[in-house]
């Protein structure tokens, strides 16, 4: 059997190898049309890169991350150590939250669709904006203020990358009518 290490190393190395291509591959684009497979492809090596020598290079201990507890806002599963720790109560809740995987992912499906959706209705702008802004006030991450003020400089910045650097015409949605009409004043 694989260890769980080498697996992530022959992931990282797939991943690596379809982003190497991507590189290599755009170059022979035209200019305008490099302008987002090559930054893109040249931060994901660089990421790749770096996630290989950490995983590589650190304790496996510290290796543990479930995406789906991420996702969730859920606590990381107990360990060995913690288990010991927990009380018979915490061990029931954990118990049962282990029991039903599929509500974690049906959680994280549904920011999924709610994402896709509100791009749909809204555009990606505004999208972005209230989608990130709830996810930081409903998960917890931040306070009102922290949340809003991480939401508007990420909101920001996505906007200068592709409206303003890249020139990207944004989809304003199922409010283009009402977007159109605002421009005549």
């Amino acid at each position: 059997m694989i260890s769980r290490r080498t697996q992530e190393n022959i992931v990282v190395l797939l991943l690596l190898g379809f982003f190497v291509a991507v590189f290599v591959t755009s170059l022979g684009f035209s200019p305008r049309a490099r302008l987002v497979p090559v930054p893109i492809s040249i931060l994901a090596i660089l990421l790749l890169l770096v996630q290989l020598f950490w995983q590589n290079f650190r304790p496996a201990d510290e290796l543990n991350v479930d995406l789906l507890d991420v996702l969730t806002a859920r606590s990381p599963a107990p360990g060995a150590t913690a288990d010991r720790e927990m009380s018979v109560e915490a061990k029931t809740i954990a118990d049962e939250e282990d029991a039903a995987p599929w509500k974690r992912v049906m959680i994280s499906i549904g920011f999924v669709v709610l994402f896709v959706a509100m791009v749909f209705s809204l555009g990606p702008i505004p999208a972005i904006f209230v989608f990130t802004f709830g996810y930081f006030v409903v998960s917890g991450h931040y306070s009102l203020l922290k949340a809003a003020i991480y939401t508007t400089v990420f909101t920001v910045a996505v906007y200068l990358l592709f409206m303003v650097a890249l020139n990207i015409q944004p989809y304003h949605g199922y409010l283009k009518p009402l977007v159109d009409y605002l421009r005549q004043f």
